[in-house]
C-alpha cells in the first residue's frame, strides 16, 4: 500500500487528488479521505455528490458505524470517505489513523487530505505551491507548482533545485497534471532547462 498525504491550498488539491484517483486507479484500488470540512470544496464535491446523506469519518471512530458504512463509491476502483459533518464533532488522535490504515489494507493506495503529518507514518507528502509562494519553506518529499500559463520555472530554477524537496514540474492554468503525476510515480524529479545567455541579457534590460 502507498499513502500519500496532499498539502497546499484547497482550489489546488482537491482537483490534483481527483485527477491522481483517477490515474492510480486504472489498475488499482484507490481510497480518498478528507479529515478536515472545508467551507466551499469537498471531497463528494468533486464526484459531483455534493449534498449526499452519509456517514462521515468521525462517525466510524465514535463506533457509531462500521467502517463499510463510511465508505462511499466514487467510480470503479476508486472510494472516498467525507470530513466530519462538524468540526468539533471528535478529536482525532494517531491511534485512530493507524487502526484505519490497518483496516484499510484491501486498497491499493490512500490519498489523505486535511491530516497533520505528525499523525500518520510511512507516507509520501505532497505540497503544492503558487508561483508566488516559490520562495516559501517546503517540508515535504514532493512538491509542484501552480501557475498562470505564462510562468518559467527556469526563472527560478536556482530557487527550486535548493528544495530539499524533489520538484514534479510545473501545472499550468490550461495544462493537465500528467507529467506530474508520472513524475510522482517514478520517483523522478522534472528537468528544468537553464535560461540561454541571450535570454538573461534580454531580461536584464526589460528590468
Amino acid at each position: 500500500m502507498q499513502i500519500y498525504l496532499i498539502e497546499g491550498k484547497l482550489e489546488y488539491r482537491l482537483p490534483f487528488m481527483n485527477n491522481l484517483s483517477k490515474d492510480l486507479s486504472k489498475d488499482k484500488r484507490c481510497l480518498l479521505i478528507s479529515f478536515k470540512r472545508n467551507t466551499s470544496l469537498n471531497l463528494e464535491d468533486i464526484y459531483d455528490m455534493e449534498g449526499m446523506i452519509t456517514y462521515d469519518i468521525c462517525d466510524h471512530f465514535l463506533n457509531y458505524v462500521s467502517l463499510e458504512n463510511v465508505i462511499n463509491k466514487a467510480d470503479k476502483n476508486i472510494d472516498f470517505i467525507i470530513a466530519p459533518l462538524l468540526e468539533d464533532k471528535y478529536e482525532i488522535k494517531k491511534d485512530d489513523i493507524n487502526k484505519l490504515i490497518e483496516d484499510l489494507s484491501c486498497y491499493d493506495y490512500l490519498i489523505f487530505d486535511n491530516l497533520a503529518k505528525n499523525m500518520i507514518e510511512n507516507k509520501k507528502t505532497i505540497t503544492i505551491v503558487s508561483d508566488e509562494d516559490i520562495n516559501k519553506k517546503i517540508d515535504a518529499d514532493y512538491f509542484f507548482i501552480e501557475a498562470e500559463d505564462g510562468f518559467d520555472e527556469r526563472i527560478v530554477r536556482n530557487e527550486i533545485l535548493e528544495k530539499s524537496s524533489k520538484f514534479l514540474g510545473v501545472k499550468r492554468k490550461n495544462e493537465d497534471y500528467i507529467d506530474i503525476i508520472n513524475n510522482l510515480k517514478d520517483d523522478k524529479k522534472a528537468d528544468i532547462e537553464k535560461l540561454s545567455f541571450i535570454e538573461k541579457i534580454k531580461m536584464k534590460f526589460k528590468k
